[in-house]
């Protein structure tokens, strides 16, 4: 009876509210009007400049009329450096929340203890994303853990809309880009921006019927439900790396450039800096290839020794412990932290894996950090992945299979790292020596 008594006395407490409603309503607002400009923006011919022809575009740009003709008239020019800067940092806030490296955070989904079973020969799933086409085909059972985790569709139309209009201001005054890079470049973001107007109208939450001048709440959307958004987003950002940013590349100073670079550090030799010789990984006369003409897992190994984060120990020397050397790889971690290392210093450091499991005592949680790398080599460094070829789970236990697996992918990862560093070394001239490096790469 006490027990009765107690229950009928029992209120339930107010769930929390994280965010008014008229806030986001407000908030919503914003977004659309962001939307609506940057529609218009590109629909009335995007960057300024780009319906020349390109004699009429270098003129213009040799002759500064491209100055005070932007909407930033009569005011100093801003730096394409700091602009490139702002949108590394937006475009990587972008593929967080759209979760395309790994799945994307959310409070309200509590990290399973176990993974749901998955199919080891789809490779979509392997992948870590798990939606097909059809979402009445798919086998509750095999469908991915993380398909359900839902997105603040809001959250993603801002970062969206923010990443969008930093590549904007970035292309009015990039001084390397042509207008055959512009008009690539604004058929792409028609694109994107139509995709985020369609998915902005389909999750409105209308009290009523008609506009509502206060602005919109939205439907929290499932991450396994914009497989084809995020594919035209991958599309876009694509076509902004390879139009917009490569072009400046060579340009702009990096960390890894201090690090591969003598230029900078002449001038500091002669203020009496002791310098070293270049990293022995880069050399390509130091090492010798296998009969299939790829990196020895020696050379591997010194490329892994540079960039991998101090608080792990050495990395056993695959010459005198092979198996302890791929096993130290085997969960995942160590190649996470130092891809998100290397692409932290180079001209586009985005595109990192920003959910790393450091405790993989649990073989999902290694397997989560193998699918994550390998969605971040496949949208940064441009990885094709054959069918059959990679099995993460397969790589965690360390079978014959996954051992075998694990080494190719390693030496090729590796390989893409080292062929980035020697494209720097050649546009910026081959240097004779270089000093320690300034800066800690403990990411």
């Amino acid at each position: 009876m006490s027990a009765l008594r107690f229950a009928e006395g029992y209120i339930k407490p107010r769930q929390t509210r994280q965010f008014a409603s008229s806030a986001k309503k407000r908030a919503s607002i914003r977004a659309l009007g962001s939307i609506t400009y940057l529609q218009r923006y590109y629909a009335s011919g995007g960057s300024v400049g780009e319906g020349f022809s390109e004699e009429q575009f270098e003129l213009a740009r040799a002759s500064s009329y491209l100055q005070y003709v932007t909407p930033r008239s009569g005011l100093k020019s801003p730096s394409p450096e700091v602009l490139l800067r702002h949108c590394h940092t937006d475009i990587q806030s972008m593929l967080e929340v759209w979760g395309i490296i790994s799945y994307p955070h959310s409070d309200d989904v509590q990290e399973p203890e176990s993974p749901l079973s998955l199919d080891d020969d789809d490779q979509s799933r392997q992948l870590g994303h798990g939606k097909e086409s059809s979402s009445s085909s798919i086998n509750s059972q095999q469908q991915h853990r993380y398909d359900n985790v839902s997105i603040d569709l809001l959250a993603l139309l801002e970062s969206s809309t923010r990443a969008i209009s930093s590549i904007r201001k970035y292309s009015m005054h990039a001084p390397v880009l042509t207008s055959s890079a512009l008009r690539v470049h604004r058929q792409a973001a028609l694109s994107v921006i139509e995709m985020l107007s369609i998915l902005e109208q389909e999750n409105r939450i209308v009290d009523g019927e008609g506009y509502q001048p206060e602005g919109y709440c939205y439907a929290r959307v499932q991450y396994g439900d914009l497989e084809e958004e995020r594919a035209e987003m991958k599309r876009y950002l694509t076509v902004v790396q390879e139009h917009l940013f490569k072009p400046q590349a060579d340009k702009i100073e990096t960390p890894l450039e201090q690090l591969l670079v003598a230029d900078s550090f002449n001038r500091s030799s002669r203020q009496g800096v002791v310098l070293q010789s270049l990293p022995t990984w880069i050399d390509d006369s130091a090492w010798t290839t296998t009969d299939d003409d790829v990196l020895s897992l020696d050379r591997c190994h010194a490329f892994l020794e540079f960039f991998k984060p101090t608080t792990r120990g050495p990395l056993p020397s695959p010459a005198i412990n092979r198996d302890g050397f791929l096993q130290a790889l085997s969960d995942g971690y160590i190649m996470c932290m130092v891809f998100n290392a290397f692409v932290s210093l180079t001209n586009m450091p985005f595109g990192v894996v920003d959910k790393i499991h450091e405790e993989t005592t649990r073989t999902w949680r290694g397997a989560d950090n193998w699918r994550f790398l390998m969605q971040a080599c496949k949208f940064r460094l441009e990885f094709k992945i054959p069918a059959g070829s990679f099995k993460p789970i397969e790589i965690v236990k360390q079978t014959p299979l996954g051992r075998e697996q694990l080494q190719s992918w390693v030496q090729l990862i590796v390989e893409r790292g080292i062929q980035e560093a020697k494209t720097t070394l050649e546009t910026k001239g081959k240097p004779e020596s270089i000093a320690p490096p300034k800066f800690s790469l403990d990411f």
